[in-house]
């Protein structure tokens, strides 16, 4: 308010010094320069006409008319001695004067750049059609026509027709609406306002005449089209509604109405205000609610001309100015304040930058450095004489400048191909263009038919339609996973074939039908197909299988097909696509997910069902919860928190709000991680907001309690359950069943079932599964294979258990108890029931052979299964072992070795060791030293499994015996010849890879040397003089020159089979592998196999290395 008090006076000194000097002097131009002692004040104002004029020039030097000068200081002085003691109070009025005119100002510059707007009125409920009363088609007219020549009936049933049309058209608007996007793209479909239908381009044209809009030789019936000559004047970030076509002579036309003119507002649905409008859904709602009150309804439309502001080039600058500025400024009639002057003394900035005529339109506020926009001249002074002299202040100037005519037509809209004609089709918008081309042949090119107008095609179409929904309805209700896939394969070749075009119900059908199947892959390639977009919401090109053959009306594209969609990328647990799908259908533009932009699907589709509502956002929040990494929580988190809480003051175009689908499904994402705080905050807010939470909001909470470990919240949450009056169902009871059993509460675990008969809620085959599985793991089989013969012997349960999943258990019960002929028993009767057994069953079939030492039948079992998993093939390398199929066996792991990485590290170094034990067993030490050398190669390190294996595949004794008739039974199961020079080959394998030995394995080798005496006890002996300690780091230390002869290496399996052609040189020139022996649990034994070969008599030559 100071501020404009400060205007306000230097407003009412200006009309008094403008009195003082019209009558002092006749110049009206003159610039002032003040004194020395009026530097202070930088702005003295002048009139002319009916503008106040200002000069800002407050240097010291005079001009030639000195004189007149002085006499208007003298007036001014005056005026600051005693015009400003006579000022009322009270200045509000001056101030209310001044606000006024600085809102006329405001106006008024706004005026000078809009564009026309105008405002009318039509009717919007069916007018009935009254035929004049000068009608011809009277009784008497048609005794008449009939009597007549044909020639002369034909004439006048064309002018009755041609009538009849000019009369239909003066009663209806006659208007189509189309959405245009940002970028100037336009919707597939426009709102017809007589029948609030929507219409493809085709639609629009079918059956009309198109004309020139300035043709004179029009007539009634026909198009104006718009053309792209005027969306070209549309803003770029433009986001509204236009004109699409007018038909000439309806009463859109009549009011003035014509293509391309932009839709403003409408009426409200009540009284007579006005409501912006910039979306097809809101013009079409707006209009239904109205009719219903009003006959009529006002729109308020904008035109899209070419005028003097696009004639005009409008350059913006910035200046920083200090006091004297040294310009001349004054109030213009457009509202716009001018620079009408500029001293030659103004400052070199000045004078290279600003121009008489330039605009000033802003200028820096005194406090807070903001810029304040200038309506007129007094805000401007008040602005700059707030500074001190010496003091910036910055202004913002525009500088406009008048186009040529060249240079107005350079800034037009080109046009290609504009020739002359009559039809003005030639400079339309491309889906006009195109669609002349259909009407024109009656057909649509094959590479432009990918979206029918809806309810064009035939009977016989829509009648193929119709039973295939009805076909892909009864197997989806049937959840027949095998059948749905081929059903709905069968229903795109028979769309195909018949060339129809495919509705949103059937393809929502045919994407829910391969959800189904899991295969969302082909729901992604079928929605790509038919739409030609990219399924992820990206701008990639889509490559289409069916040559453009799969098609779909224009309205197929909407919130339940991308359903199906993102379901698809829920299956995959893709949230990145499921966002990027959710940002194109809100028409989001290159919004970066996951490192890829985003494409907008804005006016592909049908435009009142395209945003996304809040079953989209919990599909994708359940592609997020299904990713099961910490990134996808942290994507499911997100999506959750960007939902608002369910609430009546929702805006009704925001972003869908959360219902109890939105918190079950964040619930169960947490359940996933085991994180139970953050779900049960959930569960909190889920009840702040007002939702009553259901069965699936508990037994979400009991997943999440038993995730995290602690059962007994999970039971105080299905007692509270219970208590809130929400019955149990059997998944939440089997959730705390399989917890029980997994922690071996077997025991309640059978009580929560006695529970379940007594509330009528009846076990599954999924509960019988886990108390079998639960004793199977507690190491119960026979009582396993107890309850399930019960379930089977009971009427009322055998139907349950005639399962795959529950036949599998007790065979690997059966294999437990080593009883594989109850196996086979029970395989025998699955068959019978038609249970039809698949790899899991077969592995434990083979397992239960393998344990009644059937090992021929275990690896026949193993040859009949198709597509083994990890487990199947280790068992299947046992069965082939122990059968004494080595080089089946060999085989193999060597196809896991080359690149079939079906087998972990772990199963295969457990193949490699049923195969090292069964070949030793066998006899087989050339097989045995293949798969030691290729478990080796493979860059393996033996395990205490794997010297165990060998131990036990040749029956080796860590100990010696004690007793004489221990001793003689030892000999008496010696291994058989060989066995000695394997080890002996175990241990030249192992010190060339620098890998240590098992202290039992080393103290078996020393055993069994002495136990066969002889060279292998002298050998065994020399492994003793080479044995070092693991723990013992080697350390290479220079040795002093010396006359010794340099030592070579000879391994052991050789000093073994050449002992006498090389005896002579050990202890002299010869060295052997080092023996390096793991672990000190042992040492006491070791030390004990060691004495039992040493020599106590004659030394024996030293092998250790020198």
């Amino acid at each position: 308010m100071v501020q404009y008090k400060h205007a306000a006076l230097a407003l009412l000194a200006s009309i008094v010094v403008g009195k003082t000097t019209s009558i002092l002097s006749s110049s009206s131009t003159a610039f002032i320069t003040p004194n020395n002692k009026w530097k202070g004040s930088a702005i003295i104002t002048r009139t002319r006409s009916n503008s106040r004029r200002y000069s800002a020039i407050p240097y010291d030097e005079r001009s030639s008319s000195s004189d007149s000068l002085f006499a208007e200081q003298e007036q001014e002085r005056r005026f600051s001695s005693t015009g400003l003691l006579n000022l009322p109070d009270d200045d509000d009025e001056i101030v209310d004067a001044l606000l006024a005119k600085k809102e006329e100002r405001r106006v008024a510059r706004q005026q000078s750049t809009r564009k026309p707007i105008y405002q009318i009125t039509l009717p919007i409920v069916s007018r009935v059609i009254v035929q004049p009363p000068i009608t011809t088609a009277t009784d008497k007219d048609v005794a008449s026509a009939a009597d007549s020549s044909s020639a002369v009936n034909n004439d006048r049933l064309a002018s009755l027709v041609a009538k009849g049309q000019d009369i239909a058209n003066a009663s209806s608007v006659g208007m189509s609406l189309r959405q245009v996007y940002s970028g100037r793209r336009l919707s597939e479909l426009a709102l017809d306002v007589d029948t609030l239908r929507f219409q493809s381009f085709v639609g629009e044209l079918q059956g009309r005449d198109v004309s020139d809009e300035d043709a004179e030789d029009y007539s009634l019936g026909s198009l104006q089209v718009l053309q792209n000559s005027v969306l070209k004047l549309v803003e770029e970030s433009f986001d509204g509604v236009v004109v699409s076509s007018v038909t000439r002579g309806g009463l859109a036309w009549q009011a003035g109405v014509r293509a391309g003119d932009i839709l403003v507002a409408t009426s409200a649905t009540m009284g007579s205000k006005l409501w912006p409008k910039s979306t097809l859904d809101g013009v079409r709602s707006a209009i239904s609610s109205r009719k219903v009150i009003s006959p009529s309804m006002d729109f308020e439309f904008r035109r899209l001309t070419i005028d003097k502001v696009e004639a005009e080039s409008v350059q913006s600058f910035e200046l920083s100015l200090t006091r004297p500025i040294g310009i001349n400024v004054e109030d213009m009639d457009d509202g716009y304040v001018a620079v009408t002057g500029i001293s030659d003394k103004a400052s070199e900035v000045v004078t290279r930058n600003i121009r008489v005529g330039d605009r000033v339109v802003s200028v820096e506020s005194s406090i807070g450095g903001q810029m304040w926009d200038v309506y007129n001249t007094d805000g401007l002074t008040s602005a700059v004489t707030s500074r001190l002299p010496g003091q910036p202040v910055r202004i913002r100037f525009e500088r406009v400048e008048t186009l040529d005519e060249e240079a107005v037509t350079a800034r037009l809209p080109k046009i290609a191909n504009a020739s002359p004609s009559k039809s003005s089709l030639s400079d339309a918008v491309d889906g006009f263009r195109h669609a002349g081309k259909v009407v024109a042949s009656s057909e649509a090119p094959a590479a432009q038919a990918q979206q029918v107008l809806p309810g064009s095609q035939s009977a016989a179409q829509k009648m193929l339609l119709s039973r295939s929904r009805d076909l892909l309805r009864t197997f989806i209700a049937r959840n027949e996973v095998t059948k749905n896939l081929k059903v709905a394969d069968r229903v795109i070749e028979a769309v195909m074939d018949a060339g129809a075009a495919l509705d949103g119900r059937t393809l929502t059908l045919i994407l829910t039908a391969y959800n189904m199947c899991n295969n969302a892959e082909k729901t992604i390639q079928i929605f790509e197909e038919v739409f030609g977009v990219a399924a992820d919401g990206t701008e990639k090109e889509v490559k289409q299988a069916y040559d453009g053959r799969l098609i779909s009306d224009m309205s197929a594209l909407n919130t339940f097909t991308i359903s199906g969609l993102l379901r698809a990328h829920a299956i995959r647990g893709d949230y990145e696509s499921a966002l990027r799908v959710l940002a194109a259908m809100e028409g989001e533009s290159a919004v970066s997910v996951g490192g890829k932009p985003t494409r907008s699907w804005s006016g592909k589709g049908d435009p009142l069902n395209m945003l996304p509502d809040t079953r989209a956002y919990n599909i994708a929040l359940s592609a997020a919860a299904n990713r099961g990494t910490k990134e996808g929580l942290d994507a499911a988190v997100s999506i959750f928190e960007s939902m608002p809480n369910p609430s009546i003051s929702n805006p009704p175009l925001g972003k869908p709000a959360k219902n109890l689908v939105t918190f079950n499904t964040m619930i169960n994402a947490y359940a996933t991680f085991g994180h139970y705080e953050d779900a049960y905050d959930v569960f909190k807010s889920l009840k702040e907001s007002k939702l009553q939470p259901d069965r699936v909001t508990y037994t979400a909470l009991i997943k999440t309690s038993i995730k995290s470990g602690s059962i007994e919240k999970a039971l105080d949450i299905l007692d509270d359950m219970k208590w809130v009056g929400i019955k149990p169902d059997i998944v939440s009871y089997n959730n705390i069943i399989e917890a029980l059993c997994n922690a071996n509460r077997l025991f309640e675990a059978k009580d929560l079932i006695n529970e379940m008969e007594t509330t009528r809620v009846s076990p599954d085959s999924m509960t019988y599964g886990l108390l079998m599985n639960g004793l199977l793991k507690a190491n119960k089989p026979g009582p396993c294979l107890t309850f399930f013969e019960s379930a089977c012997s009971d009427e009322r349960t055998v139907a349950l258990t005639e399962n795959v999943q529950l036949y599998t258990t007790a065979i690997s019960a059966a294999a437990a108890l080593g009883d594989h002929e109850r196996a086979l028993d029970l395989v025998t009767r699955m068959n019978q029931a038609g249970v039809r057994p698949n790899k899991i069953t077969l592995t434990a079939l083979m397992g239960a052979c393998i344990s009644g030492k059937k090992y021929e039948a275990a690896a026949e079992i193993y040859s009949k299964v198709k597509n083994p998993d990890s487990h199947a093939i280790s068992v299947g390398l046992q069965a082939l072992c122990m059968s004494g199929k080595f080089d089946d066996a060999f085989a193999l792991i060597a196809d896991q070795r080359s690149g079939q990485k079906t087998l972990s590290g772990k199963q295969v170094m457990s193949g490699f060791n049923s195969l090292l034990q069964s070949a030793l067993q066998s006899g087989e030490y050339g097989i045995a030293r293949e798969a030691l050398t290729s478990l080796l190669q493979a860059g393996y390190i033996p395990s205490k499994f794997t010297f165990q294996a060998m131990a036990e595949g040749l029956n080796l004794q860590p100990d010696m015996p004690r007793t004489s008739a221990a001793l003689n039974a030892r000999k008496r199961s010696l291994p058989s010849e060989g066995a000695f020079e394997f080890l002996l080959f175990v241990l030249d394998s192992l010190d060339a890879r620098k890998l240590s030995v098992n202290s039992e394995f080393y103290s078996s080798i020393l055993v069994l040397g002495a136990e066969l005496g002889g060279l292998e006890k002298r050998i065994a002996f020399m492994l003793t003089k080479s044995r070092k300690c693991s723990s013992q780091k080697e350390v290479d230390l220079p040795s002093e020159p010396t006359d010794t002869v340099e030592s070579h290496l000879i391994l052991w399996e050789d000093l073994y089979k050449n002992y006498s052609a090389v005896k002579e040189e050990v202890g002299v020139g010869v060295r052997h592998p080092t023996i390096r022996v793991s672990g000190n649990k042992h040492f006491g034994r070791v030390l004990a196999a060691e004495n039992a070969v040493s020599y106590r008599g004659r030394p024996v030559a030293d092998s250790r290395r020198r």
